[in-house]
């Protein structure tokens, strides 16, 4: 089963254009099947025949050293005439001089060659991007959002997501609520156990957990042990444990430095790591007055549900446990592209997120706080949001339409 996934009508845009596209994201967030489906597409419009398509994953290391050894050659030895040819690399961060490389054959080949890249991680990708300015485009592909989700598990439930998500729009309009307990039920699902592709589509709770389980340790050897060594593979799965028990608060890289008695410049380098292969996201301070907001330390998140949980071991989900609620407004409000920030004062008065100047609350029992009265008081925003697990409504404050919105409506 082929789930549509949301970047696709950005990405097709660009599938006529010389430039190289890059898709970025978690291993097994569903790159190589984007591709696979893209290139499908490209075969049934008559763009490309299928014989003028090629596939390589530079995770195959045999693979990366016939392409390494004389990247001409690789791309002379697979055109077959004059007409235009497709190349799909996977996993490109495997790639000595990566950047260099591809800029060198788009230069050379991009009349006759139309050249669609992956990566795991956006540290190398960024250095790929620098030798690409000009030549490529960038889009990141996360595990299923709530709404991809939905269109996997039920297709009557994803249609009713579409037409009442809201719509971070002071004129939305709050329409029939019919479905929402059963909207809940698969929001709480995809809160115990996430968004990446293989999981969603496994019935099995038990056979969930194993995947999710068997994620994690191929990320660890793929993505750190791999790239980085063993040191760094021990300390990024304590740090990853340590977070799993603290997301969603202010991180201390001199904290969790005396707890896990690993020297704070490691820290500070691991969690780099955590963060560019797309396991976890620093969330930095919103300010403007540099005398009274926070301007320092970040709160850290999972950018998928399931691994926060499998790292903590607790597959439990209870409403009392905030945290994932907040977690997963994240995980939706991260996909939304812009600034996301949080705001915090000096005098600890706190909003969970500001998402581009729109205040963001996550309350499982909505109600307009202090800090978001002072935030609203200070900036003025035209819109406000507490997304909770009770109600909807609409109301206005000191000339701010403030929704208290449902999770499961988030889009």
């Amino acid at each position: 089963m082929y789930v549509i996934r949301e970047i696709e009508k950005d990405i097709r845009t660009w599938l006529l254009e010389r430039e190289i596209i890059s898709i970025i994201g978690p291993r097994q967030s569903g790159k190589t099947t984007l591709l696979q489906h893209l290139s499908e597409d490209l075969i049934a419009e008559g763009t490309f025949d299928r014989d003028h398509i090629f596939y390589a994953t530079f995770d195959d290391e045999i693979e990366r050293q016939r392409f390494e050894e004389n990247p001409y050659d690789y791309i002379e030895g697979k055109l077959l005439d004059s007409e235009r040819h497709l190349f799909l690399f996977d996993e490109v961060q495997y790639l000595e001089k990566a950047g260099p490389r591809l800029k060198l054959l788009f230069d050379r080949y991009h009349e006759t060659v139309k050249f669609i890249i992956t990566g795991s991680s956006s540290l190398e990708i960024r250095d790929i991007a620098s030798s690409l300015v000009g030549r490529a485009v960038f889009f990141r592909l996360y595990p299923f959002s709530f709404p991809e989700f939905l269109s996997a598990r039920n297709e009557r439930l994803y249609k009713y997501h579409q037409k009442h998500a809201f719509t971070f729009d002071p004129e939305y309009e709050i329409g029939d609520l019919a479905y929402l307990d059963e909207l809940s039920a698969l929001m709480r699902e995809y809160m115990t156990y996430g968004g990446f592709p293989r999981i969603v589509l496994m019935e099995d709770a038990e056979k969930k957990e194993f995947l999710l389980k068997e994620l994690v340790t191929l990320y660890i050897e793929k993505d750190i042990l791999k790239q980085y060594g063993q040191p760094f593979r021990n300390n990024a799965l304590r740090i990853l444990q340590y977070i799993a028990f603290h997301c969603g608060k202010l991180v201390d890289f001199a904290k969790v430095s005396s707890h896990l008695d690993i020297n704070v410049l490691k820290v500070t380098e691991v969690i780099n790591i955590l963060e560019n292969t797309f396991i976890i996201k620093l969330v930095r301070p919103y300010f403007k007055s540099l005398s009274t907001e926070i301007r320092k330390r970040p709160k850290v998140f999972f950018l998928d549900n399931g691994i926060r949980n499998v790292l903590a071991e607790d597959f439990k989900f209870s409403e009392e446990k905030g945290f994932l609620f907040e977690n997963h407004v994240f995980t939706q409000l991260i996909r939304r592209g812009g600034a996301l920030k949080y705001w915090r004062t000096t005098a600890k008065a706190e909003v969970d997120f500001i998402l581009d100047g729109i205040p963001v609350e996550v309350k499982v029992t909505p109600k307009i706080t202090r800090a978001l009265r002072s935030f609203v008081t200070t900036y003025t925003p035209p819109l406000a949001v507490i997304v909770n697990n009770r109600v909807l409504s609409r109301e206005e404050t000191m000339g701010t339409v403030v929704y208290s919105m449902h999770v499961a409506l988030l889009p």
